[in-house]
């Protein structure tokens, strides 16, 4: 009895130590599969704040990148809503063909309408005989009550116009000489702060290069405006009173070549007397080099027998002695 009760404690000492292990097993394997869940909560939590100190720091740099120190999304700021509803930017021009009986006359009032319209004649040429040719800039307002006027001044064979709309373009430079002005002043600041040598000129070579971008972008705005402003206006004027020539006759008559042979003698009076009064500056010249020759000549000939007789003289004692 003794022995089973001994065996019977060790079996329940045993199972009980088997239960305990089992329980620890169990707590530890629970603690863990909780410990990645409170990290994975407490990274969840603390994402929240990473995200707006990164949003701040975002925000902060676009402010200083953006034109004008403006914040944005993606350096693009906002448009203000005045901007939407823009003046549209147009540039006109146009053309003008008239017949005129008197284009002097048509000339001098074609002036006159521009400086009354408060433009300008940019060019102004001849084209042929009875014809002229006019360039007139005219305030964009007035361009089409100057094309009534000048159409009054006669008949009017052509008539053309034309309208560009040039609003994106204006929008377009005027954005980037802003942005354009904005850099230049940003080199302009570093340039104060510059203390080497190098810094100071690479920052000047830099500064050259965007004032000479930030000019050329100016001119190409101010021409833009300059052609919106005034529009051009192109006016032909043809004569049509010149009176015709008389018909010719078909049969020449006494008078008529009587007259022929009278004009071809005065030409050919006037051809003679244009190669007199060429040759004569000639005379002189021509003259001295004709007597220059002509004692040459008469020398030569006066001592020709004296040379000879003086050969014979020589060759006849001689001639005996031998």
């Amino acid at each position: 009895m003794a022995q089973q009760s001994g065996r019977r404690i060790r079996l329940i000492a045993a199972v009980g130590a088997a239960l305990i292990v089992l329980t620890a097993g169990v707590s530890c394997s629970a603690a863990e599969n909780a410990s990645p869940g409170a990290a994975g909560e407490r990274g969840v939590a603390a994402a929240p704040g990473q995200d707006r100190a990164l949003d701040s720091a975002h925000g902060s740099a676009t402010a200083e990148l953006a034109p004008g120190g403006a914040p944005g999304r993606g350096g693009s700021p906002e448009v203000p809503a005045q901007q939407l509803d823009v003046e549209r930017s147009v540039v006109r021009t146009a053309a003008l063909t008239v017949d005129t009986a008197d284009v002097a006359a048509a000339v001098r009032q074609v002036r006159s309408i521009a400086v009354t319209a408060q433009g300008i004649v940019a060019e102004e040429r001849q084209t042929g005989g009875s014809g002229a040719s006019l360039t007139l800039r005219i305030p964009a307002d007035s361009l089409d009550r100057v094309i009534d006027d000048v159409a009054a001044l006669g008949k009017v064979t052509d008539r053309r116009s034309q309208a560009t709309d040039v609003t994106d373009q204006m929008i377009d430079l005027d954005s980037r000489v802003a942005s354009q002005q904005a850099s230049v002043e940003r080199i302009r600041a570093l340039l104060a702060r510059a203390e080497s040598i190098a810094d100071i000129t690479r920052i000047e070579s830099e500064l050259a290069q965007r004032e000479a971008e930030l000019d050329s972008l100016k001119n190409r705005l101010a021409a833009l405006r300059g052609k919106v402003a005034l529009s051009t206006l192109t006016v032909d004027l043809v004569g049509t009173g010149a009176a015709p020539l008389p018909p010719a006759s078909d049969t020449p008559g006494f008078l008529q070549g009587l007259a022929a042979g009278w004009e071809t003698l005065v030409r050919i009076a006037i051809v003679v007397g244009a190669v007199i009064g060429f040759l004569i500056p000639y005379l002189p010249v021509a003259a001295v080099i004709v007597g220059i020759a002509w004692f040459v000549r008469r020398t030569l000939r006066r001592r020709a027998p004296a040379v000879a007789g003086a050969a014979v003289g020589q060759g006849g004692p001689g001639a005996e002695g031998e």
